[in-house]
């Protein structure tokens, strides 16, 4: 069967064709950069053994991004027809308490989704754009959701209890639910076999750094605490969301700039984090760029990006009483060197140490180990594979 899995980031739609159940991958691209400016997006897109190649497309959202896609898939010398593909998967960031397992799509779904779009306001709106687009173009093909939000129901509950309120969480479903979880699953799994011991038997801190970016502390077969909350708003800092910060802070803006308290989340979450310290976007590449270049605000949100890492690093740390890995992944976690080497400047002391030359030379999609033999825990970083976690996970809930 083929299997075509979509993962809708906030800006960008990221695919792959796969056979299953052998896994292997037919085709994978990327659009990404969307919503910058309708001339931005770039476009790349590999079919089987061919050379990938790059374009710029005038991409404004994720429906025409989509259209691109399937274009490619079909393009001469591809697939004969759409009918080929025998079941889509979709990456969906936010189940809430209603989907705890992978489920199968159809328009109830579809409206269950929509009420729940508050909760991750960046991310939601595409993955129903492209469910909603992929049951209009392929009414005949089964769609299948995978959460984000899963791979964390495992947290104990004083973990992912709020001390706030009782009733808010009894009424309004208001605590930690934890995200990038196809992700933090991958990898965990993947480092797993990379040490050679069972997952279950491990205490694992892994990062997946993106434009969106979470921590989470696995301890020996379950996820023990995850920095990301309610909403992916919670947590470090990122390329567009302002991360942890005095809640009071939403209506004091609110105040003293005249808005509504929902205009202040939206420039949390749209305006914020590298994109309004740097003043180079959201794009980490960009930032360190004008920092090399000497540009003061780019050094100071690269900086803080590195604190507030560090901040969950070490709570994690510290939490699971030491852990056998430190795992990194997603674009700034697979391929930003820099952001590693700052990460573990100076800490030497307390046994974590990273190998220079190592860091630097595993980028761009290579995996490997970059600490030193003598280092207390491992560091690794493992190019994430989420869309083979979702197509196998869409097997499974296909075949009941």
């Amino acid at each position: 069967m083929l299997v075509l899995v979509l993962n809708a980031g906030s800006s960008s739609l990221k695919y792959k064709l796969l056979s299953m159940p052998d896994e292997e991958v037919l085709a994978s691209g990327l659009v990404e950069r969307m919503g910058e400016s309708k001339q931005e997006a770039l476009a790349s897109h590999s079919w089987q053994c061919e050379k990938g190649g790059q374009e710029r497309i005038a991409c404004s959202g994720h429906d025409e991004a989509l259209t691109h896609v399937l274009a490619q898939l079909t393009a001469p010398g591809r697939l004969p027809g759409l009918e080929r593909i025998g079941a889509v998967g979709h990456r969906v960031v936010h189940g809430g308490q209603v989907f705890t397992r992978p489920t199968i799509l159809d328009t109830r779904v579809l409206q269950d989704l929509q009420a729940l779009t508050q909760l991750a306001p960046l991310h939601l709106p595409p993955a129903i754009v492209c469910i909603r687009a992929c049951l209009e173009r392929l009414p005949d093909v089964g769609q299948v959701a995978h959460f984000d939000t899963m791979w964390h129901q495992g947290m104990p509950d004083y973990a992912y209890l709020y001390p706030v309120p009782w009733q808010w969480y009894e009424h309004y479903g208001v605590r930690r639910y934890g995200f990038h979880g196809s992700s933090h699953q991958y990898v965990t799994l993947a480092a797993a076999r990379m040490l050679g011991r069972p997952a279950e038997e491990l205490k694992l801190i892994t990062a997946h750094l993106g434009n969106g970016a979470s921590l989470t502390a696995w301890d020996r077969g379950r996820v023990l605490d995850t920095s990301m909350g309610l909403t992916p708003l919670e947590g470090v800092m990122m390329g567009t969301r302002g991360g942890d910060l005095d809640p009071a802070i939403i209506t004091y803006v609110a105040e003293q700039a005249g808005i509504e308290a929902q205009e202040v989340v939206r420039q949390l979450n749209q305006d914020s984090g590298l994109k309004a310290i740097g003043g180079k976007g959201r794009d980490l590449r960009k930032v360190i760029q004008a920092k090399e270049a000497g540009d003061p605000r780019a050094a100071l949100a690269f900086a803080m990006f590195v604190h507030r890492l560090r901040k969950y690093l070490g709570a994690y740390y510290f939490h699971l009483g030491g852990a056998d890995a430190v795992v990194f992944t997603g674009g700034i976690g697979e391929n930003a060197w820099q952001v590693r080497e700052a990460l573990f400047a100076g800490l030497q002391g307390i046994g974590l140490e990273l190998d220079s030359a190592l860091n630097r030379a595993i980028i761009g999609g290579e995996a490997g180990i970059i600490s030193t033999p003598q280092s207390r825990s491992a560091l690794l970083v493992i190019p994430t594979n989420e869309e083979l976690t979702i197509a196998r996970e869409v097997m499974r809930a296909l075949s009941g």
